[in-house]
């Protein structure tokens, strides 16, 4: 179901992380989608995906999170330390450089046209985030935010 847009946003979450979302609004939108999400669906998703070959950077799953007792406001202070964390466009433009091969390769499945138009977008715009593909969230409906594993480990530690 993953597109190639897709694939670039995992890519891009795994480089850059959440620091594009932190801004004053992101502590209501956190409470408005927490809010709004079905807890029961897609509940054989795991708490914590990663989503950098390391994984060093992971996506924490809003409703495994919130379902064992998470605290918020302790994800929120998670995504703000880890807002900090500095991606590197050379990163993002190998990573992506190893998924085209991929595709090319016929390892993994990818349409030539879509990572044509994303490489097309990267040259006029850049290396800048994307959305989830409409057919990605109609799957899957995505409730997750992405921070630095050594930091909601040492946060969720230290505070219980």
């Amino acid at each position: 179901m993953a597109r190639a847009q897709d694939i670039y946003k995992l890519l891009f979450q795994g480089v850059f992380g959440v620091a594009h979302i932190v801004s004053d609004k992101a502590w209501n939108i956190l409470i408005e989608e927490a809010g709004r999400i079905n807890l029961k669906e897609h509940s054989e998703d795991p708490l914590i995906e990663p989503v950098s070959p390391d994984a060093s950077m992971v996506r924490v799953n809003l409703r495994q999170y919130i379902n064992g007792g998470g605290d918020l406001e302790s994800l929120y202070q998670v995504m703000r330390k880890s807002a900090e964390h500095k991606g590197d466009d050379e990163v993002f433009l190998d990573y992506w450089g190893q998924y085209k091969r991929m595709v090319t390769e016929g390892l993994v499945s990818g349409a030539q046209n879509e990572i044509d138009e994303l490489d097309n977008l990267i040259s006029t715009e850049g290396v800048k985030p994307r959305h989830h593909t409409e057919p990605y969230r109609q799957a899957y409906y995505p409730a997750y935010r992405v921070v630095v594993m050594k930091i909601y480990n040492e946060y969720t530690v230290s505070s219980g």
